[in-house]
């Protein structure tokens, strides 16, 4: 997996501006690349942000629910801190090549806008290469998702932290 920059991603649609947060809610999607926008994590674990207006970065993403990858914003330090928990774990970066990590967005609360508020929303589970595709053959699953037949790790609160699910039950 290249990690590219800013740039070359600037041009694809964006969850929040050109898809709504709402239409967005309890899909799946692959995570093909991670940009950081200048945001660090300091020696004390704390989330330094280049800029207070936008978002800590973006996951490029791809689902058979859209047309191509597109980008979607990291708007929680948490979020941030758990994708750099995969891109920055050697052991973890190099299984993510040959393994799918995958990324669903489920609020703990949900506005109408389908915004999050103030928890937590994006959660990861890294599994077997074409989990996402079976998950999407069933046609139900692109009008209904139901990611907890993937996702074993989605919480808000305590310990967060990326799942591993190497067989997941998708019928």
């Amino acid at each position: 997996m290249k990690l590219f920059s800013w740039l070359k991603h600037s041009s694809l649609p964006e969850i929040g501006r050109d898809i709504s947060w709402a239409e967005i809610v309890r899909h799946i999607f692959l995570v093909v690349d991670f940009d950081r926008s200048g945001t660090k994590i300091d020696q004390n674990n704390n989330v330094v942000a280049k800029s207070s207006f936008k978002p800590y970065g973006y996951l490029i993403v791809s689902s058979p629910i859209v047309e191509q990858n597109v980008r979607l914003p990291i708007v929680h330090k948490d979020d941030f801190l758990l994708a750099t928990s995969v891109f920055d774990e050697p052991k973890l970066s190099k299984e993510i090549v040959e393994l799918e990590l995958l990324v669903t967005y489920i609020p703990k609360h949900i506005r109408p806008d389908g915004l999050a508020g103030i928890w937590h929303s994006l959660h990861f589970v890294i599994t077997n290469p074409g989990t996402l595709e079976k998950f999407y053959k069933n046609e139900s699953e692109i009008t209904k998702p139901t990611p907890e037949k993937i996702f074993n790790n989605i919480s808000w609160e305590g310990e967060i932290r990326v799942g591993l699910n190497p067989n997941p039950s998708i019928n």
